[in-house]
């Protein structure tokens, strides 16, 4: 890297398949207008939502995705902090929706990324506390910030006799563990394809769904293209009241329940970057009892700050989040990981299931 130039992980044209490889590539340093603020990256995650990106899921057009992690200062801009401060970025713009990290602007795979002057200025460069460059914390600040943004809205409407997570991947596996660490001994049904969740297709599900007592929250961290049929499923099998914290996305358009048609990507889409707080919780009547639905589009800095803070905490417990960082790598070792990933179809990498990468990159200013 030069003053002109750094490296970047960049997704590479799409196959017939529609699968974006990528590559180490060095690129020009971009030009920093006022008030900008530009960032050496020393630690990004690769999440779930980057792997729909780059399997030809989801058409965000990002040649440089990553929109979690920490970073340095590099410039400050109108950030309010010295040049050198540890920061994380919020993602998502709550009033501007031309600013998405990683999405449809340039993000965190590099050793330097440009967070626009209006981004500044509304406070999505949040200064973070020395350690929190730490591959843990850096990599799951983010899912766990929306896991925690969706767990204090259903606590705010009820309070659940058990709970359904439906999906094992990063965000599934950290809703359990989060949910269960609130709420000591709360009864917690695992749905998804790993070997410690019940399979989607198995036989037993239903009656399982159907025995669990009242009220039951559901946290639905599928994949995009699995939550219509997670969320009929909870709402079909569960009886008494159901609350559901939609935290996967899916689709515009009406999914039809048992409650009648609703568009669940619009009601999702209600609460913003945190925004409104309390977060709106739509009602429905159905003849299992009453549907109580919300999820979120991003998270407020607050939601952030306190996941670095849960992370950082040791005390007597284990870690929170262990299980969930599996691998740690550089960024060739990352565009190795992705590269074969893409190849073979699996999730499988050295011997074991990628749930949450972390990318060292090493926030040099």
């Amino acid at each position: 890297m030069s003053a002109a130039t750094h490296r970047v992980l960049r997704r590479l044209a799409p196959d017939a398949r529609g699968r974006t490889r990528v590559e180490v590539a060095e690129v020009p340093t971009p030009r920093i207008a006022p008030g900008d603020a530009l960032l050496a990256p020393a630690v990004a995650g690769i999440c779930g939502t980057d792997w729909q990106i780059l399997r030809g899921l989801r058409p965000d057009a990002s040649p440089v995705l990553g929109h979690e992690g920490v970073a340095r200062l590099v410039e400050p801009g109108d950030s309010g902090l010295p040049a050198g401060s540890l920061v994380t970025v919020n993602p998502t713009h709550p009033d501007d929706p031309s600013f998405l990290l990683g999405h449809n602007l340039p993000g965190l795979w590099a050793e330097r990324t440009r967070i626009p002057a209006a981004a500044v200025r509304a406070g999505l460069v949040l200064p973070v506390p020395d350690g929190a460059d730490r591959p843990r914390v850096a990599a799951l600040a983010e899912p766990l910030a929306s896991v925690l943004y969706g767990l204090r809205t259903a606590l705010r409407t009820t309070r659940p006799a058990a709970l359904v997570v439906w999906g094992d991947g990063i965000v599934g596996r950290l809703a359990r563990e989060a949910w269960q660490r609130e709420l000591p001994g709360l009864p917690t049904l695992l749905v998804g394809h790993g070997p410690e969740a019940v399979h989607p297709l198995d036989r037993g599900l239903p009656q399982a769904l159907a025995a669990l007592p009242s009220p039951v929250a559901a946290v639905i961290a599928t994949p995009r293209t699995g939550t219509r049929e997670a969320l009929s499923a909870v709402d079909r099998h569960v009886r008494g009241t159901l609350l559901v914290d939609v935290h996967a996305g899916l689709p515009s358009g009406r999914v039809p329940l048992s409650a009648g048609g609703i568009d669940v990507a619009a009601l999702r889409a209600d609460n913003c970057g945190g925004r409104p707080w309390p977060s709106r919780v739509h009602r429905f009547d159905r003849p299992a009892g009453p549907l109580l639905l919300h999820g979120h589009r991003g998270v407020s800095g607050e939601h952030l700050r306190q996941a670095v803070g849960l992370l950082m905490a040791q005390g007597g417990e284990a870690p929170l989040g262990a299980e969930v960082l599996t691998h740690e790598v550089d960024l060739a070792g990352a565009a190795d990981l992705v590269n074969s990933l893409l190849a073979s179809g699996g999730r499988i990498a050295d011997g074991r299931r990628v749930l949450k990468a972390a990318i060292r990159i090493g926030g040099r200013p």
